[in-house]
């Protein structure tokens, strides 16, 4: 059984790459874009072998291990998601063991980009730690336990994401917690690298994630190499005990799913009574169109989350602002909020998936297509980036920078919208459909996202460069660009979102066909 599974998602991203050029354009982005990082990684794990320090060798091997873990662990939920075909409600109508599907499911997660520039890197890994027969045996004993601790972290992450997220009091719960999270973070940090990074501090971090389990699974071949065999035979121990939890906690979780399967959608909240937002816009084509965008990004777990997390994201610019009293950090954060809230406005027609057939039916004017879609996040950006712009100069930044901050961000939202206006007429790549996982993505979507989203940035920072280029000088002492800021700055954001607007309205128009096709596509 575990072997079919596996033929099925190779099969299934073979199909998904022959249906459509843009997914084999993207996984080659994707392959040659990781592959460099990938590249760099090896590089680095064999150089340590060639050296002769074991303590530092043992120390880079464990915190890269570590964050290799964290990785697998948050990145799914916070940025690329996992393939849907892993999601175990599709096997709810299957009789298929319980316990060999959980295993399946785990190994299918390998087969991908993701799985195996990992494997590759556990292969690194092994090469580092190969000073001896036993050393080399514990790096690969420790390898392997560290991949699967990897992805099955991942899978529980989401899993239990997904079930939390499902509800508006989980949500609630996930959105103080992230809060809490930022807050911790710093003084942490602060405690484990003692105010500077040097390779006391390195070897101080390595000692402490050593004894977590994040580096259980990569401490064992340092420790043999060097002596300890205790340690090293402890921490191995601990690594296969911590496997074997996480796949029992698996197997429970896609029990519960199997036995009990229900929407992601399920248990989300409601806005308030009647029509909520639509009994309180103007009874326009905008109006409909913008009160539809702000039920989404209240209701549905693919747009709260992440506006939880925009929110959020700028303010770990205060832990080096305050704890290293960076004033770059704090001026940051301002600009930082601004490009995010805009820059997230670029594929919103994705996550409208076959229900864009209404905007096409309806025959709606592009402009008020483009311009409702920005109602939630225009108010998102009126509240956070002159609060981020205060919030500076209250923790330390100087106040005469104020008006080029808030300038500069102003800037970066609105062309942001612009730039959002023009490619979301122009290019979709896949997110999840309404009611999925909002953990999931699609196989071979990672370059196509890459892809766009580098494009969208760059072409945000191209026209924010007047502004930028403002807010340096104010930065360098020039007093009069920093009010010369605050007024370019909005002025031209305003000019490109006018622009983008009207050329985002054209494409509409002439698009809607080609638009609803590619959606439809991707389902």
């Amino acid at each position: 059984m575990v072997a079919h599974l596996l033929r099925l998602k190779l099969h299934l991203l073979r199909n998904g790459l022959r249906r459509s050029v843009a997914a084999i354009v993207g996984m080659v982005v994707g392959v040659l874009y990781g592959g460099g990082f990938v590249l760099v990684g090896l590089a680095a794990l064999i150089s340590l072998r060639a050296q002769g320090d074991l303590h530092l060798a043992r120390s880079a091997v464990v915190i890269a291990g570590a964050g290799l873990v964290a990785a697998w662990a948050l990145l799914p939920i916070l940025l690329f998601g996992v393939d849907p075909t892993l999601d175990p409600t599709r096997f709810a109508t299957f009789a298929v063991r319980e316990r060999t599907l959980a295993v399946g499911l785990v190994l299918t997660a390998l087969v991908g980009l993701p799985g195996v520039a990992t494997t590759l890197l556990v292969l690194g890994s092994v090469v580092a730690g190969s000073r001896s027969v036993p050393s080399t045996l514990a790096a690969l004993v420790g390898g392997l336990l560290g991949l699967l601790t990897c992805v099955l972290l991942s899978r529980i992450g989401t899993a239990a994401a997904s079930a939390v997220l499902a509800t508006r009091r989980g949500r609630d719960v996930a959105g103080i917690g992230g809060l809490l999270l930022f807050v911790s973070l710093g003084p942490v940090l602060a405690g484990l690298t003692g105010g500077g990074l040097n390779r006391a501090t390195v070897d101080r971090l390595a000692e402490v994630l050593a004894w977590t389990p994040l580096g259980w699974a990569w401490a064992p071949a340092g420790d043999l190499a060097l002596g300890d065999w205790g340690g090293g035979l402890l921490r191995l121990a601990l690594a296969a005990a911590l496997c074997l939890a996480l796949l029992m906690v698996w197997e429970r979780l896609l029990v519960a799913v199997l036995r009990n399967p229900r929407s992601a959608s399920a248990g989300g909240g409601t806005v308030g009574g009647g029509l909520g937002l639509f009994a309180r816009m103007p009874g326009t084509p905008m109006g409909a169109i913008a009160a539809r965008a702000g039920t989404y990004w209240i209701r549905d777990p693919r747009f709260n989350v992440p506006a939880v997390m925009t929110i959020l994201l700028p303010a770990g610019l205060l832990i080096p602002g305050v704890g290293s009293d960076s004033e770059l950090a704090l001026l940051a954060m301002p600009l930082a909020s601004a490009y995010l809230i805009g820059w997230g406005q670029h594929n919103d027609v994705g996550y409208d998936s076959t229900a864009f057939w209404m905007h096409v039916a309806s025959g709606v004017d592009g402009v008020s297509d483009r311009l409702g879609r920005l109602f939630p996040s225009g108010l998102m950006a009126l509240v956070c980036v002159p609060l981020y712009a205060v919030l500076g100069p209250v923790f330390g930044a100087p106040w005469r920078l104020l008006p080029a901050t808030f300038g500069v961000g102003c800037a970066l939202a609105l062309n942001g919208f612009a730039v959002a206006c023009v490619t979301s007429a122009v290019k979709q790549y896949a997110v999840p459909a309404p009611g999925e996982n909002p953990f999931t993505s699609r196989p071979g979507s990672a370059g196509v996202t890459l892809g766009v989203q580098a494009v969208c940035g760059a072409a945000v920072f191209t026209l924010s460069i007047p502004a930028l280029v403002l807010g340096v000088l104010a930065y360098l002492g020039w007093e009069w660009a920093a009010w010369t800021a605050l007024v370019v700055g909005p002025a031209l954001g305003v000019v490109a979102l006018v622009i983008g607007t009207r050329m985002g309205a054209d494409l509409f128009r002439r698009r809607q066909a080609i638009l609803l096709q590619d959606l439809v596509s991707m389902r």
